[in-house]
């Protein structure tokens, strides 16, 4: 989505005046699901930031750590709504007696009554399923209780919000009428329940006449970890999945979805000064040592024009233990560059990840990255598995490879109509590389081949190199990433052409 902008007759000030308009990228699905951008043009001044049921606790543990892991992008979303001008509601359920004496409280039962808003007739489909099961994973379930006592103790409420009961539409109305409020920014948990279906969510506001809005990076859903939607096992059935299931149903049944970034960036809160695009590599094998080789190679060819930030494992493959820290620099980034291999993450770090690949963010990956999440969880409560992303997002099948190419390598040339592609700006018609060929056809129809190569005889051509989409977004990927394969010119320009191709930024500033 592009950066907003602000338009009207703004003041130089902090706050925005009320004839401010704010301009944002969105997206709606049309009745095939498929993606239809739009702009929506807000007012702050009539306009409130809903935050619902951000409990403390839950009776599911990995749900309860998905919603801290929310918070500190949710307070950051907040502030910016708040220097913007908009008014923000946090609008728990069942423990709002726990704010009982909150001036935020006080000042929310004061709000005058007015007459209750015709209704429209809306009667849009069911959310999809699976909803409300345990996400420790199918084998590690929680049991049921209510144990939510108060809102995340880390959630920021400050002195000028609202506290609304999430049970009681008629407070959230009250105030729409008493202050002109004709739209409301919906974010919090959980976004297939408490955010649709609470008497302060999207459904009933909706029915009132409310324009919503989701934001879609700052709601989760609560669905499942392992268990499909006919209730069989389904190991690519991750938490985060439900929750992109359920944001594609709010845009195509019912509300435009845009994203924090946009409003942290109009209220010039982006967290770092440097405004270049950011790259964030992402690397958790060690057979090849991307580790190195692809910060050596960012050093040498991108860090002059590209913001960049490098993650890696904290440990191997296999050890039960996958960790890589600081995923959260995804909810900022522009690409992800991945180079992994078969892990099992923590269902928070999980959520990093497929947030970005998910709503369609520009993707790079390499090698090992066909079986990046294909791992061994059954028995790692709270972690996760993505058995078809090669199948899903590269657009391929990953079917392993000839033990004897291990020796050979093999030779790559541009595949039969590539010629020309922004991609290949640079790369030789033909050179040898000491990656072994990896059998990977079926390719999906989206797909696009760039490179082609063999290793022998024994077995057939197979595709090197290849474009495909993703939720409208941009993916390359390619067998390519021996250590010595970054020695090669050719495949540094065929890395840095899909860098550039992939954040769709012109070819002429590839070098």
């Amino acid at each position: 989505m592009a950066m907003p902008s602000l338009t009207a007759e703004a003041p130089a000030a902090d706050q925005p005046g009320p004839s401010v308009t704010i301009s944002l990228s969105a997206q709606i699905r049309d009745k095939e699901g498929r993606i239809v951008p739009e702009t929506v043009a807000i007012v702050p001044a009539k306009t409130a930031v809903i935050v619902i049921d951000m409990w403390d606790r839950h009776w599911c543990r990995t749900f309860t750590a998905r919603v801290g892991n929310l918070v500190p992008r949710l307070n950051r979303t907040l502030a910016a709504c708040r220097k913007l001008g908009m008014q923000v509601i946090i609008a728990p359920s069942d423990v709002v007696g726990f704010y009982r004496q909150a001036p935020q409280r006080k000042a929310m039962l004061a709000i005058p009554a007015h007459p209750e808003p015709k209704t429209i007739c809306f009667d849009p489909p069911d959310p999809p399923q699976p909803i409300d099961r345990c996400e420790c994973g199918p084998r590690q379930p929680c049991r049921k209780g209510p144990v939510w006592t108060r809102q995340h103790p880390d959630l920021t409420i400050a002195p000028g919000d609202l506290i609304g009961d999430g049970n009681n539409g008629r407070e959230l109305l009250n105030l729409c009428q008493e202050h002109g409020i004709d739209t409301l920014l919906y974010t919090g948990v959980a976004s297939n329940m408490c955010v649709l279906a609470r008497q302060f969510g999207m459904l009933n506001m909706k029915r009132h006449g409310l324009r919503v809005i989701v934001v879609g990076d700052v709601v989760e859903a609560i669905t499942a970890n392992g268990i499909g939607p006919d209730g069989r096992p389904d190991r690519d059935f991750t938490p985060a999945k439900g929750s992109a299931m359920t944001l594609h149903y709010i845009e195509q049944h019912l509300a435009p979805s845009i994203r924090s970034r946009q409003l942290i960036t109009a209220a010039g809160l982006s967290p770092a000064a440097d405004k270049r695009p950011h790259i964030v590599f992402v690397t958790a094998e060690q057979e090849y040592e991307t580790c190195k080789t692809l910060p050596a190679f960012a050093k040498k060819y991108l860090e002059k024009d590209f913001r960049c930030t490098y993650l890696n494992a904290t440990g191997p493959e296999g050890t039960g233990k996958d960790d890589i820290p600081g995923l959260d620099a995804l909810d900022d980034a522009d690409l992800l560059v991945l180079s992994a291999r078969r892990r099992a993450l923590p269902v928070v770090q999980m959520d990093h990840l497929e947030k970005f690949i998910r709503a369609g963010k520009p993707l790079v990956a390499l090698r090992t990255s066909a079986v990046a999440f294909q791992a061994k969880a059954e028995s790692l409560p709270g972690c996760t598995v993505w058995d078809r992303f090669d199948q899903e997002v590269l657009g391929c099948n990953y079917l392993g490879y000839n033990p004897k190419s291990r020796r050979t390598g093999c030779d790559v040339w541009i595949a039969p109509g590539a010629v020309g592609h922004a991609i290949l700006r640079g790369v030789a018609p033909t050179f040898h590389s000491r990656s072994w060929i990896y059998r990977q056809r079926p390719l999906a129809a989206t797909t696009e081949t760039l490179l082609t190569g063999c290793w022998s005889k024994e077995d057939p051509d197979e595709p090197v190199a290849w474009t495909n989409t993703y939720q409208d977004g941009r993916i390359f990927y390619t067998t390519l990433g021996h250590p010595g394969d970054f020695q090669i010119e050719s495949f540094n320009r065929l890395l840095l052409g899909a860098i550039y191709w992939a954040m769709n930024l012109p070819t002429g500033k590839n070098p």
